[in-house]
């Protein structure tokens, strides 16, 4: 057990970023919201769903925008929200919104930062990053350090892993490792009953998986969704694991769609919530590897379990967009009752990991329908996980795929409308873009721990071959505001 001492890795960074000129903005609810980059404009695409991503002029959570009130504007207009970059632009004769999320840049701070990302080859860096991406370089940051608590568990190469929370507050890890060069990855629980501070590791049934979510149910069994596609025998499945001995022994089932959620809703009666994508593009190659037909939907699957998982009722969750590129989906169930779903998706014209965005959406009926979706922070934050914390408010982990790379917090008082992304917290840092997946819990006395993968040796030799470059960590804090 490796217990990091240092001043710097025993807390976390509140950070508030300050323009390098003058001039802010109050922080409120956008007015107008859209569901593509700025960063990346591109022709509209078709009625039909053909995974370009482009939509019609949508709806905010608080305002409505008509098409007929926005084709009123012809030339094209920016302003600026404190939270959304909104430009009116015309493209093929139509009108579209063109944004992007958390704090955008001003015209004159794109206009500088342009020439700061030139000269750059993208297509020679894995996933089109190169570090600067999403990043507006026209800021400083204010920083102020809290008070935090950082275990490290499990040897290196402990790579992604959730959290789940026991009725007795007993913590239980699952922690996924490399076994094969080809891909598979074999799981580890561990367990702590002294809120993170020592963990032992318990499972004794050979589990495979990587990219889980782990939920503890209103009785303590517990169920684990992973991407299995490295050793299910139907790739077109999804494995999940079940346990009622708090994560000794496992049972395997599973179901259609290999989709994976970033995490389950358990609602109030016990019953289970799984909101995943319903065929997302982004698996059409697993379905064409296998010969079985495959159309690409912009919807969202419901599915619903009373028995803890034994059985599922599936239902199509209507989403107001049209595109398929979207998967990694987070549901929560939030203070008004409504439903607030994260996507991971690249808008029109982007590729890779480092040209997507989250999106959200929101359904006011028990996800038979959902909003049109709108991007809620900059290009290259992602792996969103969401979290309803005691005092109603919602806490957003994420991973940043730009610099600085590591996993990041911020909160909304509005059930998902607004987020303190002018005020994010570092929770973890890490030597390049390959980490995060993090999950937090909220203890019960108001502590916060989450879990999360970082590359701790940037210089070591990749593998297979070179040494482990991951390692898995909790964090213990508080929310500083």
């Amino acid at each position: 057990m490796n217990r990091s001492t240092s001043a710097a890795s025993q807390s976390i960074l509140a950070t508030s970023s300050t323009p390098m000129t003058k001039g802010s903005s109050s922080y409120r609810p956008p007015a107008w919201r859209f569901c593509r980059s700025s960063l990346f404009p591109c022709a509209p695409s078709s009625t039909t769903c053909t995974g370009n991503g482009a939509a019609p002029i949508c709806q905010s959570p608080t305002n409505v925008a008509s098409a007929s009130s926005c084709s009123r504007n012809t030339a094209s207009r920016n302003s600026r929200t404190s939270n959304f970059r909104v430009r009116l632009m015309e493209l093929d004769n139509d009108k579209y919104i063109d944004i992007s999320g958390g704090l955008p840049p001003t015209d004159e701070e794109e206009t500088r930062n342009t020439p700061l990302r030139a000269g750059y080859d993208y297509s020679q860096y894995a996933a089109a990053i190169t570090g600067f991406t999403g990043v507006n370089l026209q800021r400083i940051t204010v920083s102020n350090y809290s008070p935090a608590v950082r275990i490290r568990v499990g040897p290196r190469g402990n790579f992604k892993g959730a959290v789940a929370q026991l009725s007795d507050h007993t913590l239980i890890l699952a922690v996924c490792r490399r076994v094969t060069a080809a891909g598979l990855f074999g799981i580890h629980v561990y367990t702590s009953s002294d809120r993170g501070d020592t963990w032992t590791e318990v499972n004794e049934t050979e589990l495979f998986g990587k990219e889980m979510s782990l939920t503890a149910l209103t009785d303590d069994s517990l169920l684990m969704t992973v991407e299995s596609k490295a050793f299910v025998e139907d790739i077109t499945q999804m494995v999940y694991y079940r346990s009622s001995d708090r994560g000794r022994t496992w049972r395997t089932d599973t179901i259609n769609n290999p989709t994976v959620p970033r995490r389950l809703v358990v609602e109030d009666d016990g019953s289970l919530l799984m909101v995943r994508a319903l065929r997302s593009q982004y698996l059409d190659y697993l379905y064409g590897d296998v010969g079985v037909p495959f159309a690409p939907s912009p919807h969202l699957e419901i599915a619903r379990s009373s028995d803890g998982g034994d059985t599922w009722s599936f239902s199509e969750g209507k989403v107001d967009w049209d595109n398929c590129r979207f998967g990694e989906t987070c549901a929560v169930r939030c203070a008004d009752g409504t439903l607030l779903c994260a996507l991971r998706s690249n808008p029109p014209g982007t590729h890779g990991e480092g040209g997507q965005v989250t999106y959200l959406s929101r359904s006011t009926d028990q996800g038979a329908t959902w909003s049109t979706p709108w991007i809620m922070g900059n290009t290259a934050e992602v792996q969103v996980h969401l979290l309803l914390l005691g005092d109603g408010r919602l806490l957003a982990t994420y991973t940043n795929y730009h610099l600085p790379f590591g996993i990041w917090a911020i909160v909304s008082s509005d059930n998902g409308n607004t987020w303190s992304f002018d005020r994010p917290i570092q929770l973890a840092m890490s030597a390049d873009c390959y980490t995060g997946w993090g999950s937090t819990v909220e203890l019960d006395n108001g502590e916060l721990v989450t879990c999360c993968c970082v590359c701790a040796y940037v210089n070591e030799p990749r593998e297979p071959g070179g040494a482990e470059r991951n390692v898995h960590e909790i964090v213990r804090w508080r929310l500083p505001y």
